[in-house]
């Protein structure tokens, strides 16, 4: 998908979704934004994969972990997935989880130098 694939509505939902005064809407605007682009999209993990980011962007964390760990249940080796997942929990100081998915997100990439670093400073707090 590129820009000319979005249209106006599309165009329209992001700038309402992305607008903070909006922050008890977002729930419902990313349901609709995904509505929206399921067209051009072929599986139900790039969905999933939009709105963990986007969450964790935003700081909804409980969603964001809700996405990835739905995403993880179809795609269990994920790497994307295992370093949001991973990057949430540590966010969330639940440092076991953390450490969990990013043990498993090296075993997939061993020279995921960001990885690594998450690794020790989990390791050091």
């Amino acid at each position: 998908m590129n820009d000319d694939d979005i249209d106006d509505s599309l165009r329209e939902k992001w700038k309402k979704v992305l607008n903070p005064y909006n922050d008890k809407l977002i729930s419902q605007e990313i349901d609709e934004l995904a509505d929206l682009t399921e067209p051009f999209e072929t599986e139900q993990n790039i969905t999933l994969r939009y709105k963990g980011k986007f969450y964790f962007v935003i700081g909804k964390y409980e969603q964001a972990l809700e996405n990835l760990t739905k995403l993880l249940e179809v795609e269990p080796n994920d790497a994307f997935a295992l370093r949001y997942r991973g990057e949430t929990y540590h966010m969330m100081r639940n440092f076991e989880e953390s450490l969990a998915d990013l043990t498993k997100l090296l075993e997939i990439n061993v020279n995921d130098k960001w990885a690594l670093k998450a690794c020790e400073e989990i390791i050091r707090e």
